[in-house]
């Protein structure tokens, strides 16, 4: 099964992520926009492992449960993903908020690789904190620029299995 570590922003700044997200791709054929079922997250890291393993990952979390982590936001990135992507194999047109790679958050995801799990997505070398704000099969708008937001995100570490579109429905806190 798909299982992922991830950092959440508190519920004020996940609404804005969430306004940002319909802004964005509303109208434009959404394949994943956030909201309820796909809250807004950096992931540290998503595995493939046997059912009867995540609780070790859960395990692994305890320490840094509670714990605040900072992420820089760097800018708003939109890109367009070919068919046959991992978590989007229709394709589509991505777009999302880039972080700093930071040696906080790179020492998370080398700690979560450490764990010995098949790795799922960009990872090592090629990992890239981000928040996905959504996928679309049109191409999205562009928002008002007041409303990227910008600076520092504080966040906390949850885990949970990996929905569609590299989502987390159902996160444990």
């Amino acid at each position: 099964m798909a299982y992922g570590v991830v950092l959440r922003p508190d519920a004020m700044t996940s609404r804005s992520l969430i306004e940002l997200s319909h802004a964005i791709g509303d109208g434009h054929e959404p394949l994943m926009l956030l909201g309820e079922k796909a809250p807004p997250h950096v992931s540290v890291l998503h595995m493939d492992c046997a059912e009867d393993r995540t609780a070790g990952i859960v395990a692994a979390t305890a320490p840094h449960r509670g714990r605040t982590f900072e992420a820089l936001i760097i800018g708003l990135l939109y890109a367009v993903v070919p068919p046959g992507d991992y978590y989007v194999p229709t394709g589509g047109y991505y777009f999302g908020l880039e972080m700093v790679r930071s040696p906080e958050l790179d020492a998370l995801h080398q700690k979560f690789l450490g764990l010995g799990h098949t790795p799922l997505g960009q990872v090592d070398r090629n990992y890239r904190p981000h928040i996905t704000l959504g996928m679309t099969a049109a191409p999205p708008s562009r928002p008002p620029f007041p409303s990227i937001p910008s600076g520092v995100i504080p966040l906390t570490m949850s885990s949970g299995p990996v929905g569609p579109f590299g989502t987390f429905p159902d996160l444990v806190s």
